[in-house]
């Protein structure tokens, strides 16, 4: 029988709080700045509010609930998840012929951001029931299939980038697992020729891949370009977001005496979201930029910290799904802002604009927290 896990609220991790506490209020303002001229301002800054105040509810809620228990939960939590992104593809909101919102009460929610907590929940809790199985096959290709499944209906959105997070969390999770090398040997040596041969298919032969938009692949031959008169377009935005973040100097505008209000980031599309960190660049500069890096990776650290330190095979497998989930959505969306990567589309945790993508980061965050703060109890009952 499992043992008894005692809660020490004592043990709850100051660093993360206050790191996470830091990233909102620094998303609260890059919000106003990026909706300063909108007549929306009011709205928006209620609704921020609003997610802000839920998710630290939420965290609250999740710290007295045994994170055993809530994993207990994480089939019917991926299966909900599952069917709302079915039904987005569906009935969501149609904007530019994508559809990855769904309203729910006049509120836009984006399904695929709830669904990688959902998912890695339930990736832990498999792996620890195949824990005595994690060299065989059939568990590979178990786990495999249910990341599978809200990757293929997330890339039918079409939302590329959210799906090669989730592959990203995956293989992160599967490599911690204890999962056999000879069982990974053996998944590579089947999938690496079908990539080698789907590559050539495409590079030589120039056929088209489903649900591979156009747009898509122009950003990454105009990421790859080394021709200035190249007419593809497609890094027009982070070209755009280098110079707003360059812009900011040294110490930034937010303490400039440059009373100026027309800033480099208001022209830039999606500011307020993708490329919120145009807006960080520019108000904060170099210095200011440091530290919000720093605190991303002071957070990130602890929660692996926390993974060493917990003696439970699935509190560490949170700890690290958590972890994989924040580096991958923090590097790509930095790494898009300094056109360090192609143009794609993910949100900063707690600093872009969004509520499903506050709150999601949130909760994860809380889930870290709620394993910090339980150790095992001396009991045999």
């Amino acid at each position: 029988m499992r043992e008894k896990l005692k809660i020490d609220f004592k043990r709850i991790d100051v660093i993360i709080v206050l790191a996470m506490t830091a990233l909102i209020g620094i998303g609260f303002y890059c919000q106003q700045c990026a909706f300063r001229s909108s007549e929306d301002l009011n709205s928006i800054v209620i609704k921020q509010i609003a997610g802000i105040l839920i998710g630290y509810a939420l965290i609250l809620v999740i710290l007295f609930i045994d994170y055993h228990i809530i994993c207990g939960l994480s089939v019917f939590l991926y299966l909900i998840m599952i069917s709302i992104l079915g039904l987005t593809l569906i009935i969501g909101s149609d904007l530019n012929n994508v559809k990855r919102w769904i309203v729910i009460f006049g509120i836009p929610f984006q399904p695929s951001e709830l669904t990688k907590v959902a998912l890695i929940l339930f990736l832990a809790f498999l792996c620890n029931y195949f824990k005595s199985k994690m060299d065989r096959l059939y568990v590979l290709v178990i786990l495999t299939a249910i990341a599978a499944v809200p990757m293929i209906l997330i890339i039918l959105e079409p939302h590329l980038s959210s799906s090669i997070a989730i592959l990203f969390i995956f293989c992160f999770m599967i490599y911690y697992s204890g999962m056999s090398y000879k069982v990974i040997g053996t998944a590579i040596a089947l999938v690496l020729p079908v990539l080698v041969t789907l590559y050539v298919v495409v590079a030589v032969f120039n056929v088209k891949i489903p649900f591979i938009e156009t747009y898509q692949i122009n950003r990454v031959l105009s990421f790859l370009s080394t021709d200035e008169n190249d007419d593809l377009n497609g890094d027009y935005q982070q070209l755009q977001s280098i110079e707003a973040i360059a812009s900011g100097s040294l110490h930034g505008k937010v303490i400039s005496s440059d009373t100026d209000t027309d800033k480099n980031y208001s022209t830039i599309y999606a500011n307020e979201s993708d490329f919120v960190f145009s807006i960080v660049g520019e108000e904060f500069g170099f210095i200011g930029s440091f530290f919000i890096i720093l605190f991303y990776a002071g957070l990130i650290a602890r929660c692996l910290i926390i993974s060493i330190r917990t003696p439970d095979y699935m509190g560490k497998l949170i700890c690290i799904g958590v972890s994989a989930y924040l580096m991958f959505q923090i590097f790509v969306n930095v790494g898009v802002a300094t056109k360090l990567l192609p143009n794609t589309g993910l949100p900063l945790p707690f600093i872009s604009y969004g509520l499903t993508s506050l709150i999601s980061s949130m909760i994860a965050v809380g889930l870290v927290l709620n394993i910090g703060i339980r150790q095992k109890h001396n009991s045999k009952s």
